[in-house]
């Protein structure tokens, strides 16, 4: 047994509950994922089990001190990469020892790491920032390097079990090749929250987090994501029977109801014509009304235990199932240039000149559906702003075609303002549609009367994606270009397969930066533009 968790549940602090009885076991040098819904509580479940925020209830028993790389590093920016690193104190130490006035207590804290500078440079050779030094701020530092730095990290303080909340969200395609042969050889315990399916493959078992609880899945996320839609297409194919079932049912008892009443009607004139006594007639119309009354109470009991499982049916289908997008398309059709880059370079104040030694050629047509790939800081964001005309050229010529309607879809979804309410913003951006029209809109994506009001700046990663997809389709104009800047960084893997089918399905202009591989085989790019 490597980690052993027991009725774990979490609590806001306005009292909300995020999730209750939690319980799962990992045995040592398994390699797991823990996936779910954004919101669902992967990230908090990772803090808890590091032991950086206290449960409201459960149990936790572990082999050691759980090493955690974090999603997010903003709490790190204040601190030297030693400090962040939690080496500080021993390299002090070392540093005062060697300068021949240590005493007991810088003994003490070197512990007999003598050698603790030898191993963190070959740790940081090992993740390629052989740059980086320990006395470094990380606020300096890329989102790649801080990612980079911890994972070196783990080399030093060697832990038994390693969490890892969204490792891939910051590294480039080299640091994902390193992070990917680290996991193939490692025989530590790991623990990872991504979305990233090429990872996800290489674990070997799955932990399906919901509100409630977890389900296990002995197997890779291919083999999880067949079990799953084979579960799934069962249930709909169920819940499609049921609902037919429940029609003639209802078809039946209203059929049914008619006879009785024809019957009694009938009942009464005969009685009538043939003379029989008021007290006889009496008895039989109440007799008939009990019998009717008998037929209707077991319908309707039949009905009400129908309705009740194609409810529990319907709420056990994943929610995304039913989100279709209808997009309009761009009215730059043909082959027509939208983009051209003559002898382009570029120079951020205080740095050194981007492709001085190469610059930038290159054309872009309607219709493409290209890639740019590169290594951080090799340039792709840049020519994104150069794009939308944010920057211009030191030197070079960027030619833009003046119809040109651009959607920039970055990871923060900053099409978006924060400021306004979720209602606001298609309120916002539409010309057309009638108030109940939008509503329709909001619910059809998941988002009920009580968050029309919620401000766009709380929403989650996959929440932004829905509204983004929302904007898209009420505003007036399809774009001719849609610019996506890693969109899938913080959005779950649900909402990721419902993008992908967007940009698919998208007639115009695609240029997407990303380090996906899945994602890019699933929104069918054509052509890659490479940067070096």
């Amino acid at each position: 047994m490597s980690l052993l968790v027991q009725g774990l549940s979490y609590i806001h602090p306005n009292k909300d509950l995020l999730f209750q009885n939690i319980s799962f076991t990992i045995s040592t040098g398994k390699k797991c994922a823990i996936i779910g819904n954004n919101g669902v509580g992967k990230s908090t479940l990772l803090k808890i089990l590091a032991g950086k925020v206290p449960p409201a209830t459960g149990n936790i028993l572990c082999d050691g001190i759980p090493y955690m790389i974090p999603q997010h590093f903003g709490q790190f920016d204040g601190m030297s990469v030693a400090e962040a690193l939690g080496l500080a104190d021993k390299l002090r130490a070392l540093s005062i020892i060697l300068d021949g006035r240590g005493t007991e207590k810088e003994y003490e804290q070197l512990n007999d790491e003598w050698d603790i500078l030898e191993h963190l440079a070959e740790a940081f050779a090992r993740w390629q920032i052989g740059h980086i030094v320990p006395d470094m701020l990380m606020g300096n530092l890329s989102g790649g390097e801080k990612t980079r730095v911890f994972l070196a990290g783990q080399d030093i303080s060697k832990p038994s079990v390693v969490l890892m909340d969204e490792p891939t969200n910051h590294l480039d395609t080299t640091g994902r090749t390193l992070l990917y042969e680290y996991i193939a050889r490692t025989n530590r315990t790991i623990i990872i929250v991504s979305h990233d399916r090429m990872l996800l493959n290489m674990l070997s078992e799955i932990y399906e987090m919901s509100p409630t609880g977890m389900q296990f899945y002995p197997m890779n996320y291919d083999a999880y994501r067949e079990t799953v839609d084979a579960e799934t297409y069962a249930k709909v194919t169920r819940l499609e029977n049921r609902q037919k079932e429940l029609v003639k049912a209802e078809t039946s008892a209203h059929k049914t109801i008619e006879r009785q009443q024809k019957h009694a009607s009938r009942g009464k004139k005969q009685s009538a014509k043939k003379c029989v006594a008021r007290i006889s007639m009496g008895l039989l119309r109440d007799k008939s009304e009990a019998t009717t009354s008998r037929l209707n109470k077991v319908q309707q009991e039949k009905m009400e235990a129908m309705k009740r499982e194609i409810n529990e049916i319907r709420s056990s289908i994943n929610e995304y199932a039913d989100i279709k997008i209808d997009m309009g398309n761009s009215v730059l059709v043909g082959r027509k240039l939208l983009v051209e880059a003559r002898n382009v370079t570029f120079r951020y104040v205080g740095r050194d000149t981007m492709w001085c030694q190469h610059p930038l050629d290159l054309s872009i047509f309607s219709g493409e559906r290209i890639r740019l790939q590169g290594d951080n800081g090799s340039g792709k964001s840049t020519l994104l702003k150069l794009i939308t005309g944010t920057l211009q050229p030191t030197s070079g010529e960027m030619f833009r075609n003046e119809a040109l309607n651009i959607l920039y879809l970055d990871q923060e979804y900053s099409c978006l303002d924060n400021d306004l309410t979720v209602y606001g913003q298609l309120e916002a951006c539409n010309s057309k549609r009638p108030e109940h029209e939008l509503k329709m809109l909001l619910n059809r994506f998941l988002f009920p009367s009580s968050t029309w009001d919620k401000k766009c700046g709380s929403l989650s990663g996959g929440e932004k994606m829905k509204l983004a997809l929302c904007y898209l389709i009420v505003c007036e104009d399809a774009p001719d270009m849609i610019i996506a800047d890693e969109p899938t960084n913080n959005i779950d893997i649900a909402s990721m397969d419902i993008l992908a089918t967007v940009l698919k399905n998208y007639k115009g202009t695609l240029l997407l930066v990303s380090h996906d591989e899945q994602f890019i085989h699933d929104v069918g790019i054509e052509r890659t533009i490479y940067f070096s």
